[in-house]
């Protein structure tokens, strides 16, 4: 049997139970059918019985044993009566009418008289006499004092029940055969039917596959979450319920939704909801994280989505080394630059023998210098801060920028609903955009002013470029992620957005206006206040 097809099985076990209910109709309706007949059939029997015997012209006849006389009455009668034989006795149980005249004057068989001769009574039997086996009607003839003079025996042979039950069965056996045909189309139809449901998939590679589907999301260190179009879940790992904070498995869960255990679901169902969502940032729980949506299809149509995420600040925890040191790199190359030119001023000072503008090159290079680290370090007190400010001003300076910082710049500690890391990303990325658009203006004086300060109850950071200005229709769309203008799309449309996303997320705000005389000016607002004791 384990060489059998899974869809055989199944045909094979609806064949053999369509035989065995079948076989078992037929053989009730059978029974039923014979012993209705035999009822019906004894009840006609032994009407006939007792209508004969009523007849006086028979009693006469009886009576006076006048056996030339009763034989045409009894033919004439048989004639007219679809009974297999009618048989007259007199009061010894000698026959004086029968089917066989040869048989006349005879004991009349079958040992079943005596209830008619002796007691007088009407009855049925089914015994064996002469003829055969048969149902017979006995009743007595009486006379006209009630007195037994005979009996009368009409019967129904038991070969005229199967030439009725054949009369019967042959439209059942023809509906049987009908109902059998469409049956077993409908057996063959049902076992395809569920071997395409299982993709052409035997039980056991099925239960394989469950197993490896399990064994995959537990190995799996990002949570995962499959839920259909309503929001029933459909699978889920142990690192996504524990996001969650559920521990019950899945025979349970898949009658819940998963409105009933996330606090913020919209990303989710986010419209559309046919398109795939990567690396979008979600707050899910109390848990910020780094999410991808996949849409599930069957036959084209939507049915579900699978949603996997982590932990934004674990993949944090990797990057940031990279990110510093890939800071850190850019601004070692920028001095490296920067200090290249200023030597090979020097040097060709120093050959044209002018050692007092060598020394005044020196002292005012000194004092740029140590002005903006003096500067930083008194204002800005978060050092991440301090080094990405640090690190775009020599980046402004080799791009030909004056990057300006406003005087009452200050940073004295950071209460936002925002990590440094995510601070400095909003910073960088919107210096990053005034450095690119200042670059694009050719009429451009140049500057990028940076305002950064915790003074009141926000945290505000104001840039400001001289650049070529974002046109009004763009400004609900910059912050979604993919759009640029830059003509390299595959690299860029991700800055914006991730200002946006830690900005809202911090459950502050950001603004957009026209520079004057040209440009834009980004304004970002972000509560800054110590949250109150909780007692």
């Amino acid at each position: 049997m384990s060489q059998i097809s899974f869809r055989t099985k199944v045909f094979l076990l609806l064949f053999g139970l369509l035989l065995i209910q079948v076989a078992v109709m037929i053989w009730h309706f059978d029974s039923t059918l014979y012993k209705s007949i035999k009822h019906q059939v004894g009840t006609r029997a032994l009407i006939q019985a007792q209508e004969i015997a009523s007849d006086p012209e028979l009693i006469e006849q009886v009576k006076n044993r006048d056996i030339q006389a009763i034989k045409p009455h009894i033919e004439r009668l048989a004639k007219i009566s679809d009974a297999s034989f009618i048989v007259i006795g007199d009061k010894n149980g000698i026959r004086l009418a029968h089917p066989v005249p040869s048989r006349v004057g005879h004991p009349m068989q079958g040992g079943d008289n005596a209830g008619a001769l002796e007691r007088g009574e009407s009855y049925v039997t089914l015994r064996e006499g002469s003829l055969g086996y048969g149902i017979r009607g006995k009743t007595p003839i009486l006379d006209s004092q009630q007195r037994i003079i005979g009996v009368v025996s009409v019967g129904y042979l038991l070969n005229r029940f199967d030439q009725w039950l054949d009369v019967y069965m042959q439209p059942l056996l023809l509906e049987v055969l009908i109902i059998f045909i469409l049956t077993l189309l409908a057996s063959w139809a049902f076992s395809r039917h569920i071997q395409k449901q299982m993709n052409g998939m035997e039980p056991d590679e099925i239960a394989i596959a469950l197993k490896l589907q399990k064994s995959i999301l537990s190995s799996v260190y990002e949570g995962v979450i499959a839920i259909d179009k309503r929001g029933y879940f459909l699978a889920m790992n142990k690192s996504a319920s524990q996001v969650l904070g559920t521990q019950y498995d899945m025979h349970y869960l898949k009658n819940r939704q998963i409105i009933e255990y996330a606090s913020h679901t919209e990303f989710f169902f986010r419209q559309p909801l046919h398109d795939n969502i990567k690396d979008e940032m979600i707050r899910l729980n109390g848990h910020h994280l780094i999410a991808n949506r996949i849409a599930i299809f069957h036959q084209e149509q939507l049915i579900g989505w699978v949603v996997s995420f982590r932990e934004k600040d674990e993949i944090y925890s990797l990057t940031t080394d990279l990110t510093q040191i890939k800071q850190y790199s850019d601004n070692l190359r920028v001095l490296r630059h920067e200090f290249s030119n200023r030597l090979a001023t020097i040097s060709g000072l120093i050959q044209m023998g002018k050692v007092d503008d060598v020394l005044q090159l020196i002292a005012a290079e000194n004092t740029n210098k140590q002005q903006l680290i003096d500067f930083i370090q008194h204002n800005i007190h978060l050092p991440q801060v301090g080094g990405l400010l640090l690190g775009k001003s020599l980046r402004a300076k080799e791009l030909g920028i004056d990057l300006q910082f406003d005087p009452t710049c200050q940073l004295n500690k950071l209460n936002a609903a925002l990590n440094e890391t995510e601070l400095c990303a909003i910073l960088g990325n919107l210096i990053d955009n005034a450095f690119d658009s200042t670059l694009k203006n050719a009429s451009s004086s140049r500057i990028v002013d940076v305002l950064l300060s915790d003074a009141g109850s926000d945290l505000v950071i104001e840039v400001t470029d001289n650049g070529v200005g974002i046109e009004p229709h763009l400004w609900q769309r910059i912050w979604k992620k993919g759009f640029t203008s830059k003509a390299d799309k595959q690299n860029h449309g991700i800055g914006l957005y991730l200002v946006h996303q830690y900005v809202s997320q911090a459950n502050g705000f950001i603004t957009l206006d026209d520079a004057s005389p040209q440009g834009c000016i980004f304004s970002v607002f972000i509560p800054n206040q110590v949250p109150p004791p909780s007692y």
